[in-house]
């Protein structure tokens, strides 16, 4: 079944509440094309969201045959399940028929259980078997932020786990079967024989014994309720509408995830959330050899050889360019968003590589979403709210224009910390005239600027043609890991595979989880910087750098030349010859001219002592 056959079967178990299941099992039917005995069945108790649909409506009251409408395999797999659910006497009122399978050891039942299950396995053909195993979380995430709770709380009682996604870890309360017209009989004759009660209404279905003996018992004057509580899986459930109503491009990031079947969060992430349990909050505790602060000091060195945090500046011009001021001056730009930063495409890694594009407004409704919901970043609540983290360029808007020609008349040091030398716009001025670009486009491109949630992680990577970059944080606080030049060999034993030539694209990330408890970084150096509003952290060029937000934030990064790395000016201006905007006479005009300019700023006597 697709994914709308999926959502439109899981629809049809609460449709069938209203009394039209036999036309929602058939609609499901003609959906999957599968039919009562087709592949809709997994082995050892995975039932398909149709087959949920139809055994909610038989557990109240719609369907009488299972097995006919599910077929001998599932409607066994769910009989099966059923061994170990204890159900309490007191809570449904109903007694048991026979009274030797009441006596069985459990153990027996579990036997049998098992049993039956071994014999589904074999009699279930190969291609059944190997459905999807992280069916589970997907049909979890579905069915929690739609109308389809009780489809996910009948699989979680059929697998007898902990179901992974929005709802792991969360106590899913199952709600007590109708009690049967016998035992509603024997209870009115024997405990309430003088009541004048009439017979109970309708809407009686889902009420319990308590609610029942109530009723009889004050002659049919109260009425306890009409529709049943809530429990807490469909009180996440609204939660969750609640919550995408509120923010419709987190309603839209979850149908991503679940369009891409993504059953758990990134494994960075989850390291990450057992490094705050582990370690109660404290980010500088990184698995690493020797973790070492980065050093803080008032102006940048003379000569960049290791990161330094340049500490809060009197008079800082961004110091009020967070979230609210960028959604309010420009609000309908678009932004891309990651789920994984930077993007790739090895591996499962796919998953999370995919971009989204937002409105900056929108993204930003986003993020005080996930603040307000989850800002312990419990790694049980990924599904529901997912960490995305916004890259956008926004200074060649017209409005915004100005703001960044004011800063390079001022030889960039408007916005840079002090004692930086940036000759960054003297080498593309170079460049660009020579190969026929425009100037400023182009080197606006190297600022952008950084949104997300508490707990949206950076993986390490370095920054490619050999770029230095400094992080000037703007609003909420973010925590800074960085590893030298030397530890590549060390990060680099799984590289990632990292996506197309763009803005977003590095050419090495590494795949490395720093707050993973494992033997990869035992001999290695970290140096950690926990960034407050106001401070800018500089990293050399070389260095592997990643990061992770401890609040909602906003992060303005430049990538610069000098000196030291000025040649790395050619190598962006190599990259844009993969650009779509260039007609083939251009790109071939700027393919033969970087050699020449290489040469050229090989050459450039640099003696005057400007850098």
């Amino acid at each position: 079944m697709d994914l709308q056959a999926y959502s439109w079967a899981c629809g049809s178990s609460i449709r069938c509440l209203a009394g039209d299941e036999e036309d929602a099992v058939r609609q499901a039917d003609a959906n999957s094309g599968s039919g009562p005995l087709g592949e809709v069945v997994l082995a050892q108790g995975l039932v398909s969201v149709w087959a949920a649909a139809v055994q909610v409506a038989a557990d109240y009251g719609d369907v009488e045959d299972v097995e006919a409408e599910l077929g001998p395999y599932a409607a066994a797999i769910v009989s099966a399940s059923k061994f170990e659910v204890k159900e309490s006497d007191e809570e449904n009122g109903s007694e048991k028929e026979d009274a030797e399978e009441s006596k069985r050891p459990p153990e027996e039942a579990r036997a049998e259980a098992a049993l039956v299950n071994s014999e589904l396995q074999l009699a279930t053909p190969e291609k059944a078997r190997d459905g999807p195993a992280a069916l589970d979380g997907f049909l979890g995430l579905l069915s929690a932020w739609s109308d389809d709770a009780p489809a996910t709380r009948l699989l979680e009682e059929a697998r007898q786990i902990k179901m992974p996604g929005a709802l792991a870890g969360k106590a899913l309360e199952p709600r007590s079967r109708p009690l049967k017209k016998e035992s509603l009989e024997k209870m009115r004759s024997e405990r309430f024989p003088q009541s004048r009660a009439p017979s109970p209404p309708s809407e009686t279905r889902h009420w319990r014994q308590k609610d029942f003996e109530l009723y009889f018992g004050s002659d049919g004057v109260l009425q306890p309720r009409a529709e049943p509580e809530p429990n807490s899986e469909e009180l996440l459930a609204q939660e969750m509408r609640q919550t995408s109503q509120a923010s419709p491009l987190l309603a839209e990031m979850r149908m991503q995830l679940a369009q891409d079947k993504v059953v758990q969060p990134p494994s960075e992430y989850a390291a990450f959330c057992q490094h705050l349990l582990d370690h109660c909050g404290d980010m500088r505790t990184v698995p690493a050899g020797e973790v070492l602060p980065v050093p803080r000091s008032r102006r940048a060195p003379a000569v960049l050889k290791s990161p330094v945090c340049i500490e809060k500046q009197r008079g800082w011009k961004m110091r009020s360019w967070g979230m609210a001021y960028w959604s309010y001056e420009c609000g309908q730009a678009a932004c891309d968003c990651f789920r994984r930063y930077p993007p790739s495409t090895a591996g499962s890694d796919a998953s999370h590589g995919r971009c989204l594009r937002a409105r900056v407004d929108e993204f930003a409704k986003y993020v005080n979403m996930v603040r307000d919901m989850d800002p312990q970043c419990k790694e049980e609540n990924y599904l529901a709210y997912p960490r995305y983290l916004a890259c956008w360029s926004p200074f060649g808007i017209p409005k915004l224009k100005p703001l960044w020609e004011q800063d390079l008349k001022s030889g960039r040091k408007l916005w840079g910390p002090p004692g930086l030398k940036d000759l960054s716009a003297k080498w593309f001025d170079m460049c660009c005239l020579a190969v026929g670009l425009l100037f400023e486009p182009e080197l606006a491109q190297q600022d952008t600027l950084q949104f997300g949630p508490p707990g949206m992680l950076v993986r390490p990577y370095i920054e490619d043609c050999s770029a230095h970059v400094w992080h000037a944080q703007i609003q909420g606080r973010r925590m800074f890991a960085l590893f030298a030049p030397q530890e590549s060999a060390t990060l680099e034993k799984q590289p990632a595979q990292t996506l197309g030539v763009d803005l977003h694209a590095r050419s090495r990330t590494s795949s490395v989880d720093i707050f993973a408890s494992s033997q990869r970084l035992k001999d290695s150096q970290c140096y950690v910087a926990l960034l407050e509003p106001g401070e800018t952290l500089i990293v050399p060029a070389g260095w592997w750098q990643c990061s992770v937000a401890l609040e909602p934030f906003t992060t303005i990064s430049r990538r610069f030349w000098n000196r030291s790395n000025r040649l790395g000016v050619c190598d962006v201006i190599a990259r844009r010859s993969d650009a779509s905007d260039l007609g083939p006479r251009q790109k071939s005009h700027l393919i033969s001219q970087l050699p020449v300019l290489r040469e050229q700023m090989q050459q450039e006597d640099m003696s005057s002592g400007e850098d």
